[in-house]
């Protein structure tokens, strides 16, 4: 709602500044433009530069806005996720007897090429549980996600180990459970780091657990959270959804097959699944309609402006029609002519990005603010906004002070 609200206030203010010297002011007669008793002031003359300085602080506005959320964006899915997740699909997984007959059928398929069962893949979380380590200074208040997996999920999705051993299938009852737990709950039992933790034992959800690995942080929230302590173990009443990297090659008909093959083995239920990429852009859904509002409304800022822009230099040129013939018969040429018109609006979208860099900062800061994981509002950015905004103000202005420049004198000193 509030996005809703901004950008219709900004709509508004874009278009009321837009209009006037756009509309208005280009409609300006040539011959009353060059009348001694012109009805122009300098208090219009303000105006109108106040309204430019204000379409293109919002043009520069929005235009460090649209960078910053598409640099976040492109932070959310792509970067720092402590997995691999391309071209995976997951996939439930109905009950425990059909499981090894679904095993077999996927690495039948020549375009899989890795498979994994597991209670869920990175990205997806659903298993919680208190722990403690009395010995480490641990109480049972603290609180773990629990991935439950078999022997090939952390080689399958590209996991890095930092110390110990992976997990392996499980075939009797042990006094202790063997785990591999991430980076995060190394810190949360106190320890100095990932070797140390290798042998150390605590409790959790009634069983003695022992570490025998340690694997760096993965993500498995939104980067609006941090990241928190997780434990893997193997329990194969718990792996009731299976995971599939698939070959670029053919990938249509390799989902095809393995619908055919999930269907023969469970002909009541309907096939379902989804790709791992997709699920975690999915947790991005409201920052992405962000960005797709931000570069929206952008475009009408830059469009507007360039509009109100046009309106003020086609004005000025009929002002100054004269003053360009003069300065061509002493000798003036293009670049002079352009120079001319271009200085004193290069000096007033200067002006904008003053006074618009120091609020998108704030905004954009704030906005940042909602999420545990964020990139930084470095000054590429700033250079690229008013770099941008030059060139935009460049076409606009060159197309008008051109045509003034390339007038022949003689038509721009004759008279009334």
């Amino acid at each position: 709602m509030v996005m809703v609200l901004l950008a219709g206030l900004a709509v508004f203010i874009i278009l009321l500044a837009g209009l006037y010297p756009a509309f208005v002011l280009s409609a300006f007669s040539p011959a009353v433009s060059l009348k001694s008793a012109s009805p122009v002031s300098s208090r219009g003359l303000t105006l109108r530069k106040t309204l430019v300085v204000l379409q293109f602080g919002i043009s520069q506005l929005m235009i460090i806005g649209t960078i910053v959320v598409a640099r976040q964006m492109d932070y959310f899915q792509n970067r720092d996720l402590g997995f691999n997740k391309e071209s995976v699909i997951s996939f439930d997984v109905a009950d425990s007897a059909h499981r090894q007959v679904l095993w077999q059928k996927l690495a039948a398929n020549p375009g899989v090429t890795a498979i994994s069962f597991s209670s869920g893949a990175p990205g997806y979380n659903s298993n919680f549980s208190g722990f403690g380590a009395p010995q480490l200074g641990v109480n049972g208040e603290h609180v773990t996600e629990v991935k439950l997996i078999d022997e090939h999920y952390i080689r399958m999705f590209g996991m890095k180990m930092l110390a110990g051993d992976t997990i392996a299938r499980r075939t009797g009852k042990d006094s202790t459970v063997p785990v591999v737990v991430n980076e995060t709950m190394v810190q949360e039992l106190n320890l100095k780091d990932p070797r140390s933790a290798i042998g150390q034992r605590f409790e959790m959800d009634g069983d003695h657990c022992r570490i025998i690995g340690v694997i760096q942080d993965f993500q498995s929230e939104t980067k609006h959270k941090k990241r928190r302590s997780c434990v893997l173990l193997y329990n194969e009443n718990g792996l009731w959804s299976a995971s599939a990297r698939i070959s670029p090659v053919g990938m249509h008909q390799t989902i095809a097959r393995i619908g055919r093959d999930w269907s023969a083995l469970y002909p009541e239920l309907l096939f379902s699944y989804e790709f791992l990429d997709d699920h975690i852009a999915s947790l991005y859904r409201q920052e992405q309609r962000v960005f797709t509002a931000f570069r929206l409304f952008s475009c009408i800022a830059i469009l507007i402006g360039c509009l109100g822009l046009y309106g003020l230099i086609a004005f000025a040129t009929l002002q100054r029609t004269r003053e360009v013939g003069i300065r061509k018969v002493l000798g003036a040429t293009v670049p002079d002519i352009l120079l001319l018109f271009g200085r004193e609006f290069i000096v007033l979208i200067a002006l904008a990005f003053v006074i618009a860099a120091p609020v998108a900062w704030f905004a954009m800061h704030s906005w940042l603010e909602n999420f545990a994981y964020r990139i930084g509002i470095g000054w590429e950015i700033f250079v690229l906004s008013i770099g941008s905004s030059f060139l935009i103000a460049a076409f606009t202005i060159s197309y008008k002070s051109v045509a003034a420049a390339l007038t022949q004198p003689a038509k721009s000193l004759k008279t009334e």
